[in-house]
């Protein structure tokens, strides 16, 4: 009796095999896979939680070829979470935006990719985000330009690790790097998939320091070789034109209004004005790549596991405020005990956006503020009848105190 390597030689000089996998051809290299193929490429985990999202995220950007892969993330008050990722991979037709989120449709044919987290490629992943987030688009992409998708979450829904905050140690244990501790929020499991994608860069912050990062490294890799746009048309008509890639959009201008135009309209990213002149003045500090912590100090003889490539992409701008790095760079190394070297990443995660200045206020001092206001209403208000229904009440939220002013008509 044949065997099952026969067969499928067999069917694949016939071109049957193929056919038994397919539902459809789409073009351009994608497919949509039969129920029965895309069940067999099931994957070991599904969508339960915010760090299931970024793992399927970052598979994606992985498979594309992608060599720098940005995680730009934001919580807006306590329920909700907004994700983009971005990166320089081979990308997807306009045509196909709306399709890859449909079941069982994939460019991976030929049974996808098996990794640590089970098969990726049989076109469900995407499907099954959706199912679960409130929103998510491919705000832009083509076809060797890279892509940006834009998901937002309700942790209501789709919970999340409580402290996002907590940094894991990065362990070298008889010559392989393993992370480990703290709890499994999203800088851990871009850590953990880092170590073994280790020909990738990967960058986590908010969406001012991933901007300003994507900024900084065009500069260094480019320099003035762009032209700059003071106007989002003239910026529009370029990139319909040229094949430049999704990462050196946020270069081609250095006006703040055009930069928060090109911001709002490809990456659908929304950054306050005064944030926009932050990154154009050069005050955001841009962040270091994941992979400078984890081989930062690691032992020579771990050396020839990073790619050469790899090496020399790693983006170093680290002399300077740790406050103002996505990490402090503190690194804790005891003695050497059982052939383990901890070169942890020795601190907590700071996200600019994250950073709850609200929280400082006391609540008798945002009274005091209150009651300030609250006169200056009345006062004002009492030219046009108007005058207050009630006591304002307040909300504080991350970087933002919410207030809530009822007004009424006076008698």
């Amino acid at each position: 009796m044949r065997n099952n390597t026969d067969f499928n030689k067999f069917f694949s000089e016939l071109n049957i095999l193929r056919d038994l996998k397919i539902e459809e051809d789409l073009g351009n290299g994608f497919v949509r896979l039969k129920v029965s193929e895309a069940e067999r490429r099931q994957a070991l985990q599904d969508i339960n939680c915010m760090e299931d999202v970024v793992i399927e995220l970052l598979r994606n950007s992985r498979d594309a070829g992608s060599k720098n892969i940005f995680i730009s993330t934001k919580k807006i008050g306590d329920k909700k979470r907004i994700i983009h990722c971005i990166d320089d991979g081979l990308g997807i037709p306009p045509r196909f935006h709306n399709l890859i989120f449909q079941s069982r449709v994939t460019s991976k044919l030929e049974d996808g990719v098996k990794d640590n987290y089970g098969f990726h490629g049989r076109g469900m992943a995407l499907f099954s985000i959706k199912l679960n987030v409130e929103d998510i688009k491919i705000t832009f992409s083509d076809m060797k330009r890279g892509t940006c998708i834009y998901l937002e979450v309700d942790l209501e829904n789709l919970p999340e690790k409580k402290d996002q905050s907590i940094m894991p140690h990065i362990l070298d244990i008889e010559g392989e790097m393993e992370v480990t501790g703290g709890v499994n929020n999203i800088i851990k499991t871009i850590l953990e998939f880092a170590v073994v994608n280790n020909d990738i860069n990967f960058y986590y912050g908010s969406p001012t320091q991933i901007i300003s990062t994507i900024r900084e490294i065009s500069k260094n890799q480019d320099g003035g070789n762009y032209v700059k746009f003071n106007r989002f048309s003239d910026f529009e008509n370029f990139i319909s034109t040229s094949d430049v890639n999704i990462l050196k959009f946020p270069f081609l201008t250095d006006s703040y209004t055009v930069l928060g135009e090109i911001l709002k309209n490809i990456f659908n990213i929304e950054i306050s004005q005064r944030g926009l002149q932050r990154i154009i003045y050069n005050e955001i500090i841009p962040i270091q790549s994941l992979n400078y912590y984890i081989h930062k100090n690691i032992p020579i003889y771990y050396q020839d596991k990073v790619s050469a490539e790899n090496q020399n992409l790693i983006y170093y701008n680290h002399y300077s405020n740790d406050k103002k790095l996505l990490l402090d760079d503190k690194f804790n190394k005891p003695n050497k005990i059982n052939k383990e070297e901890d070169i942890s990443l020795n601190g907590k995660i700071e996200l600019y956006d994250e950073l709850k200045l609200a929280n400082r206020f006391k609540d008798d001092e945002i009274r005091y503020i209150i009651n300030i206001i609250e006169k200056e209403i009345k006062r004002i208000g009492s030219k046009y009848l108007i005058t207050l229904d009630d006591k304002i009440e307040y909300k504080k939220a991350n970087n933002t105190i919410k207030l809530l002013i009822n007004l009424k008509q006076k008698n």
